[in-house]
């Protein structure tokens, strides 16, 4: 899905990607002409996308929204668990993502024993 304008692959075509995001040529023409007709001075800050929508358009956002968090989510577990696969500890994988491996471990260990075994305690 687009991370821009949350529009799923099935509907934008090809996605160029990023670890964290991925953006629609539709999207990434936009960007562009919005760069190439931006000020040299940044304007100011007109407030969040949200602010822009009634009622209804803001709902309708908000399922597209959550699949976006669950796509994140999903990726995060598909990296956490190439970390485990490397042999990478549940300490230093903590330690990357600001949280105790105890965290790390309750929050991450179902996909990775889904995928590669059952996972010990880290203690």
């Amino acid at each position: 899905m687009c991370s821009f304008c949350l529009r799923p692959r099935e509907e934008t075509g090809w996605l160029v990607g990023a670890p964290t995001a991925s953006i629609c040529r539709s999207c990434s023409e936009s960007a562009l002409e919005l760069l190439r007709s931006a000020p040299t001075e940044p304007a100011d800050f007109h407030g969040a996308p949200w602010d822009r929508l009634n009622e209804l358009e803001l709902l309708a956002q908000l399922p597209r929204v959550a699949h976006a968090r669950d796509d994140v989510e999903h990726h995060l577990r598909t990296w956490v668990h190439a970390a485990r696969r490397r042999g990478i500890s549940w300490a230093a994988i903590g330690e990357a993502l600001g949280m105790s491996r105890q965290s790390a471990w309750e929050r991450f260990r179902e996909t990775s024993a889904r995928r590669g075994g059952p996972e010990k305690s880290p203690r």
